[in-house]
C-alpha cells in the first residue's frame, strides 16, 4: 500500500513538472509580447489644492463722476502712474455756462456799478463750477480702469476710474476644511488660459465667513504674486497651492501602473508583475517605491507572468 501511496506521489510530482516544463516551453514558443517601456526616474512629488483668485490691489480707489453729462478730455490710460491731485478727466461745462449767462442775464436792471461786481463774483462761481468738474486722483497710484470716453455721456455717481498702489495681491475663497490645511509662505502657481503667469506665496489667511452663493463656510486666502501679473483690477485668475511636496522622489507615468497597484517590471528581455508601492498619484504621475533606472512596461500589448517581451518603437 506504501509502495502504491509512493509511486502516485512520485507520478503527481513528475506530472506537475512536466506540466511546469511544458508551460515554460509554451510560453517560450509564444511570439514576444510588443510592449512600450519607461525608465523609473526621479522627480517631486506635489498635492495641489486648486482654487479660483481674482486679482486685487493695494490701496485700491476709485474715482466718482460728480455730475450726469457729456465727457469733454480723458487725460489718463491704463497703466499709467498718478499722483494726488492729479486730472483724471473734465465733463464739459456747457450747462454751468448756460446756467450763469442766465443769472447775469437776469440783473440787467442794476446800477451799473453792481453789474461789474457781480460779474467778477459770478464768474468766480463759474470757474469754481467748472472746476468740480474736473475730476482729480484722490491718491498716488497705478490707473488700473478708465471707464469714461471724450465726448461720450457719464451718469452722476459712475465709478470712472479705478487707481490703486502697486502692490498685487490674488484674493481666494477656500472652503474651510481645505484652508484648515494651508499656512503662511506656500507656495503657490498663478494660472491664466492654462498658462502659468507667475509663482506665488501665500501672505495671510482669513477672515473666515459664509459664502453668499455656496452658503459654505470659506476662508479668504491672499497670495502674493513673485512677477506682476499684467492684467486689470479683478480679473479672475486659476491658483494652484502646493500644500505638500517633496524632491527626488521615484516617478512613474500614470498609465504604467496597473488598478492593483503593481507594475510590469521588465528584466532579462522578460515580465514580471510586481508591487509598484505608489505614494501617491494624480492624473499625470504616480510616486513609487521602486528603484531608480528599473524598466517598466507602459503601453502595448497586455502582458504575462515570465512571457518575453520586445519594446516597440515609440
Amino acid at each position: 500500500m506504501k509502495k502504491t501511496m509512493a509511486s502516485l506521489l512520485m507520478l503527481g510530482m513528475t506530472a506537475c513538472a512536466v506540466c511546469a516544463m511544458l508551460g515554460m516551453e509554451a510560453r517560450s514558443m509564444m511570439p514576444a509580447a510588443k510592449v512600450e517601456t519607461c525608465r523609473v526616474e526621479l522627480g517631486s512629488v506635489e498635492q495641489l489644492l486648486a482654487a479660483t483668485g481674482v486679482l486685487r490691489y493695494e490701496m485700491e480707489h476709485v474715482a466718482i463722476a460728480p455730475a450726469t453729462g457729456v465727457v469733454a478730455q480723458v487725460y489718463v490710460r491704463q497703466g499709467d502712474p498718478v499722483r494726488t491731485g492729479q486730472p483724471l478727466f473734465r465733463l464739459n461745462g456747457e450747462a454751468q455756462a448756460v446756467a450763469v449767462t442766465a443769472a447775469l442775464a437776469g440783473r440787467s436792471g442794476l446800477p451799473e456799478v453792481v453789474p461789474a461786481e457781480l460779474a467778477s463774483a459770478q464768474l468766480l462761481e463759474a470757474a469754481a463750477q467748472l472746476e468740480c468738474l474736473t475730476v482729480r486722483a484722490p491718491a498716488d497710484g497705478l490707473v488700473q480702469q478708465v471707464n469714461v470716453t471724450a465726448h461720450g455721456g457719464v451718469m452722476a455717481g459712475t465709478a470712472a476710474v479705478a487707481l490703486s498702489g502697486e502692490k498685487q495681491s490674488v484674493q481666494c475663497s477656500v472652503v474651510l476644511r481645505d484652508a484648515e490645511k494651508l499656512r503662511e509662505g506656500m507656495k503657490a502657481r498663478i494660472i491664466k488660459d492654462g498658462e502659468v503667469l507667475t509663482e506665488a506665496w501665500i501672505d495671510r489667511i482669513g477672515p473666515v465667513e459664509i459664502s453668499g452663493t455656496t452658503g459654505q463656510t470659506v476662508c479668504q486666502v491672499c497670495l502674493t504674486p513673485q512677477q506682476e501679473i499684467r492684467l486689470p483690477l479683478g480679473a479672475t485668475l486659476d491658483v494652484e497651492i502646493i500644500s505638500f511636496g517633496q524632491e527626488n522622489v521615484t516617478v512613474l507615468p500614470v498609465q504604467a501602473v496597473t488598478n492593483n497597484g503593481t507594475v510590469w517590471w521588465v528584466a532579462d528581455g522578460r515580465s514580471y508583475e510586481i508591487a509598484a508601492g505608489v505614494v501617491m498619484a494624480d492624473e499625470v504621475c504616480c510616486w513609487v517605491n521602486l528603484p531608480e533606472g528599473a524598466e517598466v512596461i507602459c503601453g502595448g500589448e497586455t502582458p504575462e507572468q515570465g512571457r518575453r517581451v520586445k519594446e516597440m518603437s515609440r
